[in-house]
């Protein structure tokens, strides 16, 4: 064990650091010891157990392992395990802690990160789903996380295997931001053959943790950062999930934060379909289209903080456009107002393809999109 330091030398990012990795100490009891404390998380420390005690909830047992930290937990030893390994500890009361999370009912008391923070100051949407996923899955996910980001969302997931690796790659292939939450210490890479990944988040977005480093993952830590994900985020993508998967206790903790949460259809005889179909059936929305979940979301103060759909169009700089937008742009800037339809048997493009062109479009400000439907430049 450390041989520690006096409590006059902690400072308050140690105090959180402190906390967060006692057992029995949660975010709940963490709120109700700064409520008692007047947010002074550093007199903490210095309290006798009867001070401790008469916080709600915080019986002997934890009160002890308050009192005697150091019995618990090796202060020197994580900070120079995460200097070493450039990791830095973000608490709650960091400005740079997010918004979204710290307004959930049960945020973290602070959490690990690698990369740069100011990913998750993007609205984000976190795409979660089975491990087991098929070539639908697999291909929906990839080709939703690429649009979103593009768009200027930032891609949450869990860096697991199937649906999660394949939203985190599509955020990241189109220069995209994308953040991996983990179930376990930022110094564990799990599953293991997603080395390059978790590099490329780190170097390209951003993986976080709440768990103290050496931590391993376990049946309890990955409910636990799943409601990370969900808080994290505007809304929640179920793309395929079983019936009891981690996604649906993602799902569930998105609903009770007030999240909207959308899923994909998916075959009926499929197994990793039925969690979708039930959520579906319970009143998710169902995911049919990037436009559609942009339109669902329109209200949210992320999505007008991208979208900015009030504001005036932008003068057109063509050189800016890619081969697809331009075609377009030349199709409407002699004042023809044409519907999806229309554009897309001009440019001979599907419709799905230039819905998400037209958006990209109004995004940019180039276009607007008129009552009726139709496009304007």
């Amino acid at each position: 064990m450390a041989t520690g330091r006096n409590h006059s030398s902690l400072t308050e990012k140690h105090a959180f650091m402190i906390l967060n990795a006692l057992p029995m100490v949660g975010s709940v009891l963490c709120q109700r010891l700064l409520e008692r404390f007047n947010g002074d998380v550093i007199s903490i420390f210095d309290r006798s157990g009867s001070d401790l005690m008469s916080v709600k909830g915080l019986g002997k047992q934890t009160t002890d392992k308050i009192l005697n930290w150091r019995n618990y937990f090796d202060l020197d030893k994580e900070l120079s395990t995460i200097e070493s390994r450039k990791i830095d500890f973000v608490s709650f009361n960091d400005p740079s802690y997010p918004k979204a999370l710290k307004e959930i009912f049960d945020p973290p008391i602070g959490y690990y990160h690698l990369g740069e923070m100011k990913q998750i100051s993007q609205p984000c949407v976190s795409i979660v789903g089975t491990r087991m996923a098929s070539l639908y899955g697999r291909k929906q996910a990839r080709e939703m996380a690429r649009e979103l980001a593009k768009l200027g969302f930032c891609i949450v997931s869990g860096m697991a295997r199937g649906i999660d690796y394949e939203a985190h790659m599509g955020a990241l292939e189109v220069g995209g931001k994308s953040v991996a939450v983990l179930g376990n210490g930022l110094d564990i890479i799990y599953p293991s053959e997603h080395l390059e990944l978790y590099k490329n988040l780190r170097d390209q977005g951003c993986v976080i943790s709440e768990f103290t480093i050496g931590r391993s993952a376990d049946k309890q830590s990955f409910p636990m950062r799943n409601r990370i994900v969900a808080g994290l985020s505007s809304c929640v993508v179920i793309v395929e999930s079983g019936i009891r998967g981690g996604s649906m206790i993602t799902a569930n903790f998105a609903i009770e934060y007030g999240r909207e949460v959308f899923a994909v259809p998916g075959r009926l005889d499929q197994a990793q379909s039925l969690g979708c179909l039930k959520l579906i059936k319970e009143g998710a929305t169902m995911f049919t289209s990037i436009q559609e979940l942009l339109e669902e979301m329109h209200h949210t103060n992320e999505i007008q903080s991208i979208a900015q759909f009030e504001r005036p169009k932008q003068a057109i700089n063509y050189d800016m456009l890619n081969e697809s937008e331009r075609p377009i742009l030349e199709l409407l800037k002699e004042g023809e107002r044409l519907s999806v339809n229309e554009i897309a048997e001009s440019i001979h493009q599907n419709i799905s393809t230039t819905n998400v062109l037209m958006i990209q479009l109004e995004l940019k400000h180039y276009v607007k999109k008129a009552i009726d439907g139709k496009y304007e430049a």
